[in-house]
């Protein structure tokens, strides 16, 4: 199969990680690529290199990263459009490419009628997300979504569409790249705290009063379309005492790194989950050998096994207490996330989604 990913990353991220790295811009394409998927960043790529490995022909994009795009249309003798790159480019990527399979991210400005155009030029079209989408947006062109989460999959086949449940995973090689840091940081917590995250706000909140929990987070950025919502402005006077004590946001290597030194990484999942466990941060912190601190859903069981592999909580009451007892029962906790981190390796890890995937756009290509 030819295989295209059409992704885009935050655009902080890309920001930060050409900062670090000077004068990679100027490089060419393929070298650029591979240095921002070594990085890390997000499972989807690692996967479509495990896709590579199994004989498929896969092609990644990296939509929205500026020095990268432009070394692509430098190489493919292709002029750099103005202020609609971010469109272009992309579709005269997957033109050229013409796959045999489109796997895309959520990025909604593909949707509708950019997509159809985009469909003339491959066989099926594959759409991830991890949360539902608005009611009014087109899916038309779209032949299969992909979601985490066993809620969405019931909502987007109500619709009419075909769904697929697809769990994030952890890409084991990243654990050579980042080495065996000694595990220094107590109880972490690395991730977002936004609008869409009141929860997450309030059981932080009361860990940094009540733990040693440190947390890498991004502030809520005012000048953002998120501005606009009154939810912005609650949330951020919420956050408050969390974010005047939080260490600046993390991604890539830098994130799994601060995983790996990690005792106990707690999980907080958003409203949208439906009160299911699957999001990428369980996988990311198992897979660096972190004890996972998550809630007590009821499909748990399904990835990892309770007090076994992972420890689970219910309410930020037994939070506060089980990441108390962690802490304090450290040989107990090395050997549960030792655990979780084996069945992660054996059961959550790129190897497998990518066979998992190979055998959801096979079935695809012969029923379309």
């Amino acid at each position: 199969m030819r295989i295209q990913l059409l992704w885009s990353f935050y655009d902080h991220y890309l920001a930060a990680f050409y900062a670090a790295h000077p004068g990679l811009g100027q490089r060419p394409y393929a070298e650029q690529l591979q240095a921002l998927l070594d990085d890390g960043f997000g499972w989807p790529p690692a996967v479509g290199r495990r896709l590579a490995e199994l004989g498929h022909t896969v092609d990644v994009v990296v939509a929205n990263a500026e020095p990268l795009q432009r070394a692509w249309a430098r190489e493919a003798g292709v002029d750099f459009p103005g202020a609609a790159w971010q469109m272009e480019l992309p579709a005269e990527q997957v033109r050229r490419f013409a796959p045999d399979v489109l796997w895309m991210g959520s990025n909604f400005r593909w949707f509708g009628d950019y997509l159809r155009g985009l469909k003339r030029h491959c066989r099926v079209v594959a759409a991830w997300t991890a949360a539902p989408l608005p009611a009014t947006l087109d899916l038309r062109g779209i032949d299969c979504m992909l979601t985490s989460h066993q809620n969405f999959v019931r909502e987007f086949r109500a619709r009419g569409l075909r769904c697929e449940r697809v769990l994030p995973c952890f890409e084991p090689r990243l654990l050579d790249a980042i080495g065996t840091p000694p595990r220094d940081i107590p109880a972490s917590f690395v991730g977002s705290l936004t609008w869409a995250h009141d929860e997450r706000i309030r059981t932080m909140t009361r860990l940094v009063r009540e733990t040693p929990l440190e947390l890498w987070t991004a502030k809520p950025r005012i000048f953002s379309r998120s501005a606009l919502r009154p939810a912005f402005w609650r949330a951020r006077f919420a956050a408050r005492e969390v974010l005047a004590r939080s260490h600046p946001e993390q991604y890539g290597l830098a994130m799994y790194r601060l995983l790996a030194r990690s005792q106990v990484a707690v999980n907080v999942h958003i409203g949208v989950a439906g009160g299911l466990a699957g999001n990428m941060r369980m996988f990311e912190a198992t897979g660096c050998g972190a004890l996972l601190l998550t809630e007590q859903m009821p499909n748990l069981g399904e990835l990892f096994e309770p007090e076994t592999e992972v420890f689970g909580y219910a309410g930020t009451d037994d939070l506060v207490r089980r990441l108390r007892r962690a802490l304090e029962q450290p040989e107990e906790t090395a050997a549960v996330a030792r655990r979780g981190q084996q069945r992660t390796l054996r059961d959550h890890s790129t190897e497998v989604r990518a066979r998992t995937l190979e055998a959801i756009f096979q079935d695809l290509l012969q029923v379309t």
